[in-house]
């Protein structure tokens, strides 16, 4: 955190107050460094005027007579920076002072307004990161939390005992999409930004996921950032975080692959290709993956593939999905004759479905 006057917010309180008066300011530092200056010839230089207002701890006039005798000095004003009862630094007007002392005390307000400005901000960035790295934890520790964890959240007055859901957003941009999310945030809710996106742990107390994620949605498409967002099941407490979040990143990689098109996925409509893709070792089982390597090579134009995949998607109902085929009911009727000499599989069998279910799903998540 600032404790003295830094390069970057001396050279803002030259930039700020040289707007307004028309004479070159310098800001030295807690070692009588020129750091801040409108004459950049002087930056670097032992300013002597300054290290006797850092002795003194009041201001301190320089006439020309003086300059000529002092190091690095010229005419003017030099002012005690104060903050919180400390002298963190030292602004300096260049001039005679009989001109320029009725301005030396506004400069010298002005200088240490800039400089709790941006001690306030440094403070609000302190607590973002160590709020962040409170989400870090929760979405990445499997062990028991320790007590500092739980100091950080109640210092930020954060309610771990509130439902909430994980909700992933992924996009170019991810600065700007963080903007975004802060600004359509509740007082309970969490956020971060991971390498894999903006992660948000959503508060229920009011509305749900999918409703926030709509709205979410919107403004994002307003926005014109191209994104995928995803949501992992609501936990009860802070305990199930890292469970949600690793949901929603799993529902993120399956709904990418199996609906490119979709811009939301849901973990409770991917679970089965969610748990497949959380199996170790289970994308290489060949005995089921065997079926349809066996119906690819078979199916030279696809249609029995497609055929497989609408009857699956119309839960088993032969109507609707030679409807939705274009193909007459006898005609379907045949396509599913062949899968099974094909791949000794069924369709019409619920058990014999189902391996064929997961052996499609296996073959585009993995």
């Amino acid at each position: 955190m600032l404790r003295y006057v830094t390069k970057e917010l001396a050279q803002k309180i030259v930039c700020r107050t040289m707007e307004i008066i028309d004479c070159n300011i310098n800001v030295m530092n807690e070692k009588g460094v020129i750091i801040g200056s409108g004459d950049k010839k002087r930056m670097n230089q032992i300013h002597e005027g300054a290290l006797r207002v850092l002795k003194s701890g009041s201001s301190y006039e320089i006439t020309q007579q003086q300059a000529d005798s002092l190091r690095g000095a010229k005419p003017g004003m030099n002012f005690p920076i104060f903050f919180n009862g400390e002298i963190v630094g030292v602004v300096g007007l260049t001039g005679l002072p009989e001109q320029i002392r009725n301005y030396g005390e506004l400069v010298r307000m002005a200088a240490e307004m800039i400089f709790q400005e941006m001690i306030l901000i440094e403070e609000i960035q302190w607590d973002e990161r160590l709020k962040e790295e409170v989400v870090h934890q929760l979405l990445q520790q499997e062990d028991s939390f320790d007590s500092l964890f739980f100091d950080r959240a109640n210092r930020f007055d954060i309610n771990l005992y509130l439902p909430r859901v994980a909700l992933i957003v992924t996009a170019d941009n991810r600065h700007e999409v963080m903007k975004l999310v802060k600004k359509y945030i509740a007082n309970n809710d969490l956020y971060a930004m991971l390498p894999d996106g903006v992660v948000l742990l959503k508060s229920l107390e009011a509305g749900s996921a999918s409703s926030y994620a709509e709205q979410l949605g919107k403004q994002l498409r307003a926005s014109g950032f191209p994104y995928k967002l995803s949501a992992g099941s609501v936990q009860p407490d802070f305990k199930g975080l890292r469970v949600s979040y690793q949901q929603a990143k799993d529902t993120l990689a399956v709904g990418s692959k199996l609906h490119p098109e979709a811009v939301f996925y849901c973990y409770s409509d991917y679970q089965i290709p969610v748990l497949l893709r959380q199996s170790a070792g289970f994308q290489e089982n060949h005995d089921l993956l065997y079926h349809y390597e066996k119906l690819k090579e078979y199916d030279k134009k696809k249609e029995l593939i497609e055929t497989l995949t609408v009857y699956i998607e119309e839960n088993g109902e032969g109507s609707t999905a030679a409807k939705k085929l274009f193909i007459h009911r006898n005609t379907l009727s045949y396509r599913l004759d062949r899968i099974q000499s094909i791949t000794g599989k069924d369709p019409r069998k619920v058990k014999d479905l189902l391996e064929l279910y997961v052996a499609l799903l296996l073959s585009k998540i993995s």
